[in-house]
């Protein structure tokens, strides 16, 4: 199969792959992986089938002999796919241990992954050196141990990259859970299983790509290294929805070109859950259903399809019925019952309830969710014979108007989440038997009081929103829109909350908004100046939200020529030198194009003006992150021409150097320079070349990582 002669090539070869993998394995915490391995390293997936088949093959023969007609044939042939099967491992091993680098990866999986992988080249090579040596009962334990190995290591990599239980999924089948309608909850039965079956493979605990997970709720709404996995309320700000949308040639689409994608069924009801709020502890029925998600659920659950006898409306009486604030639609094709929603709660007028007169009889679902309906009002609402479904979250209920609604015979779900329920309505909504479903959260009801509900009601499900642990849920952060951070004159900036009637509370000094110390939002706020916004949500009955920061930075001054003298690194390399004066702050994400990376190479960049300029202020906008190695300039030099062609250097300045406990952050290098009519400029910004002995990296060069230079 193989001459003698290129044996001894291949076996010169295989000694200097594990001089190679010895250093990787050795020197790990401190090398510094060139962009083009990072390449080799991604290979990895595609080379690890080769050596297996070729040692299990090589093993085989070697142990059975006879498999062939002449032995001297099987111990030519064996060696050979022996020597083929541990280069073939050395690659894997090479390439597997610089994907390592890349990180994403659950540390202890990843770990005994690696072990295993080094045992089965490791063994293989021994075998190889010493087949003619050892006695056969050596080489017998050797072969075993090799394809032990092999098998243990090729399940704790699909393990990493598939899930535990990729294996034996098919003989456990794929999670199905058959629920009806009425139990399904959104996030558990609707959500997760798309999740489950599509993402959660490369965003685990033990394969964490991006520092993301998405396996459990507090994960998802934590995010990973670019931020937040998804915004409530706001589908397009959220990364789940960018991703999934995005064309699949594109490198940051998920799920990755090459894995199971996502049906546009499955794309609706992420979309719909996010739009929708994305609750994690709310039932299907929770939701009117004319709210997307309810009809998107419908499709997916069986619910036993009701028949009225009542008559259908007049098809043009419906049509007249529906304006810019009400929606009037049938529940199905097929059926005469109808559902109403109304909207905006500044033009709401309860008397427009009055104008359904002609369809009562034939109304079942009345959502009037944030709106501001008062008891008064719920006399109206009593003149509906068939009403089965009634939504009037976060609307000015305080109980004495319940008493109208025990007429509603029919009436199965009843929500009065976020209204403020006193005493006075305990005892009307201990009447509505009827009722299957009703939803108390967030209502100011003493326990005391919910007890004594739920004793009147034992055939009704009370969903309030928080366990019997006393636990008080929390509200997501503020959301803060913009253009772009970097401004020259001023910028409009708007902050937004999915959930109607919290109260929005900022500063604009980088201070902590609380109850003693904040603004009120109440619009667009006009940022002139650097600042920095904080803003957190308050609501009755919640938790304050963590705090939404950005930071705003004037920037009046362009040079009108530019050129880096040095490219940025590949792997970070953005849109070049325009990178830095396009006004576009870059995020906390490695993959965010906004960013130029410098390791090897200063940031050295040269800038012309077409006038001569008064500069009185200049900052460099790094991102610092330890653990990626990212680290502020060793050094920077600032140079001028004051004519001919010769730079002349005018500043030296070195930051101080960062603590082995600072936190990772996107901050503003403020360089301190001034000059007056400048016309040439040159600034060269040095990486660190070797990080301190306290850091794990130790002696190795550090990232300077920049999005912007920033002249006033």
């Amino acid at each position: 199969m193989l001459s003698e002669k290129l044996k001894a090539g291949l076996g010169q070869l295989l000694f200097a792959t594990h001089m190679f993998v010895l250093v990787l394995v050795v020197a790990e915490s401190r090398l510094a992986i060139p962009d083009w391995l990072h390449v080799f390293g991604r290979m990895h997936p595609l080379l690890l089938h080769f050596p297996i088949v070729v040692l299990l093959l090589a093993v085989v023969i070697l142990a059975f002999p006879r498999i062939m007609k002449d032995p001297l044939d099987s111990h030519h042939y064996g060696t050979s796919l022996l020597l083929l099967g541990c280069l073939l491992a050395a690659f894997t091993v090479i390439a597997g241990l610089l994907l390592s680098h890349e990180g994403g990866y659950e540390r202890e999986a990843l770990q005994w992954h690696k072990w295993t992988g080094l045992i089965v080249f490791w063994v293989a090579s021994l075998l190889y050196a010493y087949l003619e040596k050892i006695n056969p009962k050596i080489q017998k334990a050797g072969m075993g141990l090799i394809a032990l190995s092999l098998l243990v290591s090729g399940h704790l990599g699909a393990s990493i990259t598939h899930g535990e239980d990729f294996l034996t999924a098919p003989l456990v089948g794929q999670r199905e859970v058959q629920v009806s309608l009425e139990e399904a909850e959104i996030f558990e039965h609707l959500v997760y299983p798309i999740l489950e079956k599509k993402c959660v493979s490369c965003h685990k605990a033990s394969k964490q790509k991006g520092e993301l997970r998405l396996d459990r709720p507090e994960f998802i709404t934590t995010g990973g290294e670019s931020g937040p996995a998804l915004i409530p309320g706001d589908e397009e700000e959220s990364l789940i929805f960018q991703r999934i949308h995005l064309p699949l040639e594109d490198d940051d689409h998920m799920p990755p070109k090459g894995k199971p994608q996502l049906s546009d069924e499955e794309k609706d009801i992420l979309t719909a859950w996010i739009r929708d709020g994305a609750v994690f502890d709310q039932k299907v029925m929770a939701f009117p259903d004319t709210a997307l998600i309810y009809q998107l659920a419908v499709q997916r659950f069986t619910s036993k399809p009701k028949s009225y006898d009542f008559p259908r409306a007049n098809a043009s009486t419906v049509e007249n019925l529906n304006n810019f604030y009400r929606k009037v639609q049938a529940l199905g094709m097929n059926s005469p019952a109808l559902s109403v929603s109304y909207f905006g709660r500044a033009v709401f007028d309860s008397n427009s309830l009055r104008e359904l007169k002609d369809v009562q009889e034939q109304t079942v679902s009345l959502n009037l969710n944030n709106l501001p309906i008062k008891d008064e009002d719920l006399e109206i609402i009593s003149q509906f014979p068939n009403l089965e479904r009634l939504y009037l979250n976060f609307a000015e209920i305080k109980g004495e108007g319940l008493s109208h609604l025990q007429s509603l015979d029919n009436l199965s779900l009843l929500s009065l989440s976020g209204n403020p329920l006193t005493g006075e309505g305990l005892e009307y909504l201990k009447n509505m038997s009827s009722l299957k479903q009703l939803y108390l959260w967030n209502t100011g009801l003493t326990p005391d009081q919910i007890t004594e509900i739920q004793g009147s009601l034992k055939d009704t499900n009370i969903e309030l929103g928080y366990r019997d642990d006393g636990t008080v849920y929390q509200l997501n952060p503020p959301v803060i829109k913009f253009d772009k951070a970097f401004f020259e004159d001023e910028i409009q900036v708007s902050i937004q909350h999915p959930i109607q009637g919290t109260s929005l509370f900022y500063t604009l000094d980088g201070t902590e908004p609380d109850s003693s110390n904040y603004e009120r939002y109440e619009g667009p706020l006009t940022i002139s100046e650097n600042l920095t916004l904080k803003t957190r949500a308050f609501a009755q009955g919640w938790t304050g939200s963590e705090t939404s920061t950005a930071e705003f930075i004037q920037s009046k001054i362009s040079p009108s020529q530019f050129v880096l003298n040095f490219p940025p690194a590949d792997r970070h390399k953005g849109d070049g030198v325009n990178s830095l004066f396009d006004r576009k702050k870059a995020i906390p994400d490695v993959w965010n194009l906004n960013w130029l990376g410098f390791m090897n190479h200063p940031l050295d960049v040269e800038l012309s003006f077409d006038e001569p300029t008064d500069i009185n202020a200049m900052a460099l906008s790094i991102w610092f992150n330890l653990g990626a190695r990212f680290f502020p300039p060793q050094e920077v030099e600032i140079f001028t021409k004051e004519g001919g062609d010769k730079w002349n250097l005018v500043k030296t300045y070195k930051p101080p150097l960062p603590q082995k406990d600072d936190k990772a952050l996107l901050k503003q290098l403020e360089i301190p320079f001034s000059a007056q009519g400048v016309k040439d400029l040159r600034l060269v910004a040095k990486p660190v070349p070797s990080m301190p002995s306290w850091h794990g990296g130790a002696g190795g060069k550090a990232w300077l990582m920049v999005d912007e230079l920033v002249m006033n």
